[in-house]
């Protein structure tokens, strides 16, 4: 069963259990209101009938014809029974009815009123003092019209309890509609996902907190799956890549030194030769490894960007004879805590600064470190070669290197190596170039 549909029937249970609990307090008041009036009115109807024929001796003809008219539009005399102190009827014209007990008239006599209901009466009756004695008038009344009215109550509630569940269920099916919709073009979209677009975030046009807290969970959740996804792509490229260059080059040195018997200085160089490409192919490999995360697995902690930079720059100071120039124009340090992978940032700005020493003929480069606002940026400035604008969108690509670079070592990975690492990073990577030299900026 549908979620909508589910909620739909637990909203017309719960409003027919509240319906149900208003209806019944409802009619149960109005019960006990409308029986408390009705045996008013008939104690009214009982005092009149006891002033009727018990004070007639006592009143003038037109007060006794006042009251004798207000009884005929009030009350049947055969409503009516007088008793004596013998419980025997004196006056009235009431047939004997066995409702009327004994115990009913004593009661009466002790409390000076009393009154019953049977299914078709109301009883009320009233002790009266007279000249003539002491009596016990006894007046009823049919429920007809009460149990009509009663009735009547009745089939309302139940016609608006049943038109209550029925609009309560339609209207949760409307509501649900509006509430559910997101949801559905969440479930829509989702679909038309595969392979090729699966890393698109999902977009909804109107929504409301709890679905738009789950679609940035859901999109940050894709764009970390794609990432990965495209880390493991390049690695395979990578490895595909680099491991070819190495072996194809130790192959070729073993089948030519195994050609011919050579002298003990060409076996030498030959090893050498060969060592030098065994090192390559495990530089490469820990490359590869850490941008996979075999060895990291990615865990990302609270990190100063500053000491990681520190760090790559005595490195090139020490391996290149590097000349660099390191100026931090930061006022608040907290804004050099970074939440990320030493390991993997390490690597992406070894590749730049590596890259600016390299291309710079090992001309002085300056990195600097600069708030701007309430971020960071990295700055890494060379006065090399400098980037042809019409390579500048493109060198992110990996395998790419710019038509000006064939006079360098290089194998094209060093920028799109960083540009994932960077990604991975939530950080942005800008390069800038006049021809005479180049910025890459790096947005924290």
């Amino acid at each position: 069963m549908q979620l909508k549909n589910r909620l739909s029937i637990y909203s017309v249970l719960i409003f027919s259990v509240v319906i149900f609990v208003a209806s019944a307090a409802i009619y149960i008041s109005f019960y006990r209101w409308m029986k408390h009036n009705e045996i008013q009115i008939l104690e009214s109807k009982t005092l009149l009938a006891a002033v009727f024929y018990l004070e007639q001796d006592e009143s003038s003809n037109s007060e006794h014809e006042s009251i004798k008219d207000k009884l005929r539009k009030s009350i049947s005399r055969k409503d009516i029974a007088i008793y004596n102190t013998q419980n025997i009827v004196a006056r009235g014209e009431m047939l004997p009815d066995k409702n009327i007990t004994v115990e009913f008239l004593n009661t009466i006599r002790k409390n000076r009123q009393a009154n019953f209901t049977t299914d078709r009466f109301f009883y009320n009756g009233l002790f009266y003092a007279d000249n003539e004695g002491n009596f016990v008038v006894v007046a009823r009344e049919l429920k007809d019209d009460f149990d009509n009215q009663m009735y009547t109550l009745l089939q309302i509630l139940i016609v608006v309890f049943v038109i209550g569940v029925i609009l309560i269920y339609l209207f949760s099916q409307l509501l649900g509609r509006f509430a559910y919709e997101p949801i559905i073009q969440i479930i829509e979209q989702i679909k038309e996902r595969d392979n090729k677009n699966f890393y698109e975030p999902i977009v909804l046009e109107k929504s409301y907190t709890e679905i738009e807290d789950l679609v940035r969970t859901y999109n940050h959740f894709i764009d970390r799956l794609a990432q990965t996804f495209h880390v493991q792509k390049n690695f395979i490229d990578y490895v595909s890549h680099e491991l070819r260059t190495p072996i194809t080059a130790l192959m070729g040195t073993l089948e030519v030194t195994h050609q011919k018997k050579r002298t003990v200085d060409e076996y030498q160089q030959a090893i050498v030769q060969s060592k030098q490409y065994v090192y390559d192919l495990e530089e490469t490999l820990d490359k590869m490894m850490l941008l996979s995360g075999v060895k990291t697995s990615f865990e990302f902690k609270t990190v100063r960007i500053d000491e990681i930079i520190w760090q790559v720059i005595e490195n090139a100071v020490l391996y290149h004879q590097a000349q660099i120039d390191v100026k931090i124009e930061v006022e608040d340090s907290v804004h050099l805590n970074v939440y990320g992978n030493t390991n993997l940032l390490a690597l992406a700005f070894s590749n730049l600064v590596e890259n600016a020493v390299k291309y710079s003929d090992n001309q002085p480069v300056e990195v600097l470190l600069k708030s701007v606002g309430s971020s960071l940026q990295i700055e890494i400035i060379d006065r090399g070669i400098g980037i042809p604008e019409s390579d500048l969108n493109q060198i992110t690509q990996n395998f790419y290197r710019g038509k000006n670079t064939k006079g360098y070592q290089g194998k094209g990975i060093g920028l799109s190596m960083a540009q994932i690492v960077f990604s991975l990073h939530r950080m942005e990577l800008s390069v800038y170039s006049d021809g005479k030299g180049t910025v890459v900026k790096v947005s924290v």
